[in-house]
């Protein structure tokens, strides 16, 4: 980026926003940075503000997606067509949105090098979704940690649910992705996000606003653009003769795929929730020469010319989380006449399970445990790793896992600023697996048990902290040869009881 090169930003606000004072004095304060700082090659002089509605339940994430666009050409359209591009910085349900809107109309029409924007800094953004969001309309209008007196559109809330269709396909779409940073005009992402609660915000009848490893809203897994996509397949066995009793496990689960995503810059920002005016990581900036980390962490992201220096960027951002992390490792809460409050901050992982069978149907009748040891079994988990689970409300083949990764690795003992020991040293899960038991095992067309045992280092592999992994589960349909025969008896007979028979292959 030359020096002195005057660069539109483009703001895009997050979910249940009615005011364009939810951006704080951010935008302000990148333009006195840039005007301050002689050694910053940066001239930002024109700053745009979105505005959109999210309280209507007929809007929907690709309806945001395509306003944005007709907005981006209708106001800047003239200074785009003379070459010009933008940044865009976006918070919370804003960086899907944006998302979106590079998926369905460069990406996916193969155009990206015609892409107008070259930076999408997402602030705390809900890529593979929220667990408040299943809370519904009328519970999360009550919460303060992230509306403000505003009812939620039930539309964007289908698409944060955890697991919800929309979301997996523009995900699962984000594995194929072509490596824009090395495009003829590059698009560089960024995912910047916190993992503080701002206690003042706490919800104590919904303890998703306070739970670890997340910001009060967005978990830091499931910001994190940085994910892994692995495929399960099981294999069709010849006979179930020998499947009888005990023993009628089913065929096991084999790895099928098992991709990263492109490498996205990713840091955790010390001291920042998901909003507020205190130490939400937007509305918390200040025009002022206090230092701020969303302020340095945002200067950063735009000064990033070319794929070498966004590589050197993610580096530093993976050194900055985990220093963050143990800096913020424990948090002391003082409380009035009472004995302080400690609460442990260990790095999470997201785990999102979707079931279907071979032919591309839901899979929604079913249990799913996990399992651990040698035996394979429930009882031999971590103690404590085991955080969450949501099954989506309406994909009930999608459920998703949340575990505290430090627990399921092992961990040395954590102590508080006097040395005093407040969680013993842990040890790890040699193995993790799971097992799927599903409703309906028998008759002419049915499903078998599957399962998958993992070793120590795919675990490893699997499963990444601070990240989410797509787990897709192909089960066998069985279908049996007694679903349908053909008989030379003409004698009137009742066929309802007749065995199933083979699996016809």
């Amino acid at each position: 980026m030359a020096g002195g090169e005057d660069r539109l930003v483009v703001f895009v606000h997050g979910w249940g926003v009615t005011n364009t004072s939810s951006y704080g004095q951010l935008p302000a304060r990148l333009q006195s940075e840039a005007r301050n700082d002689a050694g910053l090659s940066l001239d930002i002089r024109h700053v745009w503000l979105s505005q959109y509605v999210t309280f209507r339940d007929t809007v929907q994430l690709p309806d945001v997606s395509r306003a944005f666009d007709a907005a981006i050409r209708r106001e800047i359209g003239r200074e785009l067509s003379a070459g010009r591009r933008f940044i865009c910085i976006a918070h919370s349900t804003g960086g899907p949105a944006v998302r979106d809107w590079l998926d369905r109309y460069y990406v996916q029409k193969q155009e990206t090098d015609s892409c107008p924007m070259s930076h999408l800094i997402m602030l705390a953004p809900p890529n593979f979704g929220s667990a408040l969001a299943q809370l519904g309309k009328s519970r999360l209008g009550r919460i303060k940690a992230w509306f403000e007196g505003v009812e939620p559109g039930e539309g964007l809330l289908q698409w944060l649910e955890l697991g919800s269709p929309e979301s997996w396909e523009l995900n699962r779409r984000w594995f194929d992705y072509p490596d824009a940073a090395s495009g003829r005009f590059p698009v560089f992402l960024f995912v910047l996000t916190g993992q503080r609660i701002d206690r003042a915000l706490y919800d104590h009848v919904n303890s998703y606003t306070g739970e670890p490893g997340s910001d009060g809203v967005v978990r830091a897994a499931s910001a994190n653009l940085n994910a892994r996509f692995v495929e399960l397949v099981q294999e069709l066995p010849r006979s179930l003769k020998r499947l009888s009793g005990a023993r009628r496990e089913g065929p096991r689960l084999e790895v099928g795929a098992n991709r990263p995503s492109p490498r996205t810059a990713f840091a955790i920002l010390e001291g920042c929730s998901h909003c507020g005016a205190k130490m939400g990581i937007l509305r918390s900036v200040r025009d002022d020469s206090a230092p701020h980390p969303t302020v340095a962490a945002a200067l950063q992201c735009i000064g990033v010319r070319n794929k070498e220096d966004y590589q050197k960027l993610c580096d530093a951002f993976d050194r900055q989380t985990e220093e963050t992390q143990e800096r913020e490792r424990v948090e002391k809460a003082e409380r009035l006449l009472l004995p302080d409050s400690r609460f442990i901050h260990d790095p999470h992982s997201m785990v999102i399970f979707r079931l279907q069978d071979d032919q591309g149907r839901p899979v929604e009748e079913f249990d799913l445990k996990l399992t651990a040891g040698p035996k394979s079994s429930p009882d031999h988990l971590p103690t404590g790793f085991f955080r969450d689970r949501q099954r989506n409300s309406r994909h009930w083949g999608t459920l998703t896992y949340f575990l505290n990764w430090a627990l399921m690795q092992g961990c040395p003992a954590v102590k508080d600023e006097g040395g005093k020991v407040i969680r013993s040293e842990r040890g790890g899960a040699e193995s993790l697996g799971f097992l799927i038991q599903p409703h309906v095992t028998r008759g002419p067309v049915h499903y078998l048990k599957a399962g998958l045992i993992a070793t120590a280092e795919q675990l490893r592999d699997f499963v990444k902290p601070n990240q989410t992994t797509l787990v897709n589960v192909a089960l066998r349909r069985v279908v049996r040869e007694g679903l349908l025969r053909l008989t030379t008896d003409q004698a009137p007979r009742s066929f309802k009881n007749d065995p199933p028979g083979e699996i016809i292959p």
